[in-house]
């Protein structure tokens, strides 16, 4: 097949929410403008109650609950548990919880999962449980938050903090971390043929098929997370996957990318890309 000569790229600011707890704080480095619009859209969405329809799914209902404030203290179980295993627990009363924007103050969020099938669950309305991750590379941690559907409404149930080895996604990460900060090894980890997948440069209703090979891979390249990744679970994960499908969701732009990666020989292979 034909090599496609398309860039792709993936709108990524870098700009992350500050937190303190655990002794973790993401990079703070806001653009004023960028962020005076985050906040004059937070204000907007706050004034408007949330449809009853955003319930129904996790995806609808996340976005109004990390723009909200109102709605958040509402939807979160206080005092909130936060269970950090070996080191403890201990609960944050309302008064002192500080508003959680997740990733919505940034120009993208990620997704990782183990099939084709399980990134269905995202749609399905009969889904009761999932767990929020907001994973930090350089710190090799974990926060995961817990929501419940009961009687039809989301509720924030429980933080947990874990070490990054105890997550199922744990090698898989470990790999991410060092294919975006290693070009190296990045190029190691790329198959002689990826799979490409894209809209037809001549017919915007159309998609083309081609292959990319490591030589052209820099002109394909997105822009990827480095130092805290987010995840959404929306079923069980299969720590023993030999399937990564790794998702690049711009939020404001509708832009996406899935790169699909596979394990050979205990190795993590760049397959396919499709946007």
């Amino acid at each position: 097949m034909a090599l496609l000569a398309v860039a792709v790229t993936a709108g990524s600011c870098g700009r992350h929410r500050s937190g303190t707890a655990d002794g973790i704080s993401d990079a703070e480095e806001y653009v004023t403008d960028t962020m005076s619009l985050a906040d004059e859209r937070d204000e907007l969405i706050a004034l408007e109650p949330m449809p009853e329809s955003a319930d129904e799914l996790f995806d609808d209902f996340i976005f109004n609950f990390a723009s909200n404030h109102k709605l958040q203290m509402e939807r979160t179980v206080f005092p909130l548990l936060v269970n950090s295993g070996s080191q403890g627990q201990h609960r944050i009363e309302a008064a002192d919880w500080k508003m959680e924007h997740f990733f919505m103050h940034q120009g993208e969020y990620t997704l990782m999962f183990d099939s084709e099938k399980q990134m269905e669950l995202v749609k399905d309305t009969s889904v009761t449980k999932v767990i929020l991750e907001k994973i930090f590379l350089e710190n090799d941690f974990v926060r995961q938050y817990l929501f419940s559907k009961t009687a039809g409404r989301w509720m924030l149930e429980e933080i947990r903090n874990q070490t990054l080895p105890r997550n199922p996604n744990a090698h898989f990460v470990a790999f991410y971390h060092r294919f975006v900060t290693d070009s190296a090894f990045q190029r190691q980890s790329l198959a002689p043929e990826i799979t490409f997948v894209g809209p037809d440069p001549d017919d915007d209703f159309s998609m083309t098929e081609g292959v990319i090979t490591p030589d052209f891979w820099d002109a394909f390249a997105p822009d990827m997370p480095k130092s805290v990744l987010y995840n959404i679970v929306y079923g069980q994960q299969n720590p023993a996957s030999t399937e990564k499908i790794f998702v690049i969701r711009g939020i404001a732009n509708g832009l996406e990318i899935e790169l699909t990666f596979r394990q050979e020989h205990g190795r993590w292979k760049l397959v396919k890309m499709m946007e």
